[in-house]
């Protein structure tokens, strides 16, 4: 009998590699994604989207001192606390998913698109800036930008900048 299983389950499994779903879209679909995890975890081995940022200071005579390009997305140390709760994780996933989801806009988008109008970047923009806010209080603008790196095990191979936000104010005015 579990002979009919295993041949079932690779029947399945052949048939969900031949036939492809179509792609449900609808803006009120759009509206409720950030309940659901993005689940391309393995989709395609290759780039993977990060986000960099920084903050513009004037100095007296006006010149314009930019911070370095920071990577929003550094690991956290581990612990064994974290086995049992784990908060700071559990927000830095939901980030991740959510430049996950930008980068996916990005991707689908035709070709002259503006992407200031999609709610993920928008979010993400607001995202940057909270945390810009709290690094950089006595900066006056900041940058982001969506880079695709291309890792090995021990370094960074390639990077590809998909795209650079404008320079936006830091502070509400």
């Amino acid at each position: 009998m579990s002979v009919y299983w295993v041949i079932g389950y690779f029947l399945v499994l052949a048939l969900t590699l031949i036939y492809k779903t179509p792609v449900v879209r609808g803006p009120w679909l759009f509206l409720l994604r950030s309940f659901f995890p993005n689940w391309k975890f393995f989709h395609a081995v290759g780039y993977v989207p990060h986000l960099y940022a920084r903050a513009v200071q004037a100095n007296k005579d006006g010149e314009l001192t930019w911070s370095n390009w920071e990577h929003l997305y550094p690991r956290t140390s581990q612990s064994l606390w974290q086995l049992f709760h784990n908060p700071e994780t559990n927000l830095g996933l939901a980030q991740q998913n959510l430049i996950d989801h930008f980068w996916a806009d990005l991707n689908d988008s035709p070709d002259g698109c503006d992407p200031r109008n999609f709610v993920s970047y928008q979010m993400v923009a607001h995202f940057v800036k909270g945390l810009l806010n709290k690094k950089y209080p006595q900066h006056s603008h900041y940058q982001f930008e969506l880079r695709m790196l291309l890792d090995n095990p021990s370094d960074t191979v390639h990077t590809h900048v998909m795209m650079t936000s404008p320079i936006e104010a830091l502070h509400d005015t």
